[in-house]
């Protein structure tokens, strides 16, 4: 995985003093065989609210607390050594061996200060003199930091000012972005009716994915909240997740989840209740028998996934005995699993 054994050292340092409560930690999987859409560990991880965000390859983890922190740091360091290409190559989404408090760690957060930049700013100024020029949005000194210059500054300033404003994002976007265009962002208004706007923020997400349930070629589509540098999601808020066929009872309960965690303030635990997935047990459970065509069928039937039982499934067209059979067993069991990968 590293190059040397003293790089290895740093990282390993490194990781034990950044992992910390509160602290969201981001676990990329970059190799093209391991594409993971569904590990059972990272999502059901107690206290440690593991997701998936981005390119539905990276988890993201908010550890709660001190013991937390150490699952972790254990889950992460299994798969340093179960494959050379998976690594944690972002932690608060800075390369590694960056500390997020250092100059260097403000800096180059910011799209457009490159490392030479950073580095060149830290050498002339420290991270409490940094923080009061950006509180005072004092362009013109900091502009004449070295590194930083006009366009610089003007970046830097208001990347932070957008990291501490209240503004809110739902952002939609789909893996296979280059074919299907670029996100859609939609602003709330904590004021307004939250159901009402991710209503309207779903029906300009449809454009991002095949609006027939049973394309099988449809890579997921997906929508979290994000603040106004729109650049990663916020750590403690719920992702709808879907092949951006987005369905009613999804979006009720979505913006219930916004309600609560926005304008109630509840923090949520748990990958069950950040993220809102409808047939969930298809991406998280191999049936003999049961093949997508299948599941879009049963997914386009419109029950929710309690309602999978026997009777209901074989009520629908196209469904045999067999398969209605296996998928009422499988919803039945919650027996928990080790893992599942989708290549």
């Amino acid at each position: 995985m590293f190059d040397s054994d003293f790089e290895d050292n740093v990282f390993r340092r490194r990781l034990l003093k950044e992992v910390a409560p509160g602290v969201p930690v981001n676990f990329s999987f970059y190799s093209p065989s391991v594409k993971v859409q569904v590990m059972y560990p990272a999502e059901h991880m107690p206290g440690a609210n593991g997701r998936y965000v981005g390119n539905a390859v990276t988890i993201e983890f908010v550890p709660e607390d001190a013991a937390a922190v150490e699952r972790v740091r254990e889950y992460v360091w299994h798969w340093e050594h179960h494959n050379a290409f998976t690594a944690v190559r972002k932690i608060n989404h800075l390369r590694r061996g960056v500390c997020p408090g250092s100059v260097q760690g403000m800096l180059e957060l910011v799209r457009g200060v490159d490392k030479r930049a950073a580095a060149k700013a830290a050498e002339a100024i420290d991270p409490d003199d940094l923080r009061g020029l950006l509180d005072e949005r004092d362009f013109k000194n900091l502009a004449r930091v070295p590194g930083m210059g006009e366009k610089r500054a003007r970046a830097v300033i208001e990347f932070h000012d957008n990291e501490t404003n209240g503004r809110r994002f739902l952002h939609a976007a789909n893996r296979n972005d280059r074919f299907r265009g670029a996100p859609v962002q939609t602003e709330l208004d904590l004021d307004r009716d939250l159901e009402e706007q991710v209503w309207e923020h779903a029906e300009k997400a449809r454009r991002l994915g095949d609006p027939d349930p049973l394309g099988p070629n449809e890579p997921p589509g997906h929508t979290t909240v994000r603040n106004a540098n729109l650049l990663h999601p916020l750590p403690m808020t719920p992702s709808l997740m879907g092949r951006s066929v987005f369905y009613p009872e999804q979006i009720e309960l979505f913006a219930d989840t916004l309600k609560r965690v926005l304008i109630d303030g509840e923090k949520l635990a748990g990958v069950d209740a950040l993220r809102i997935q409808r047939g969930k047990l298809f991406h998280t459970t191999k049936m003999p028998g049961v093949g997508m065509k299948t599941r879009a069928r049963v997914l386009a039937s419109g029950l929710l996934d309690d309602e999978y039982t026997y009777e209901n499934l074989v009520s629908i067209p196209g469904i045999t005995e067999a398969q209605a059979l296996t998928i009422a067993t499988a919803a039945k069991e919650e027996a928990p699993r080790t893992e599942v990968r989708v290549h």
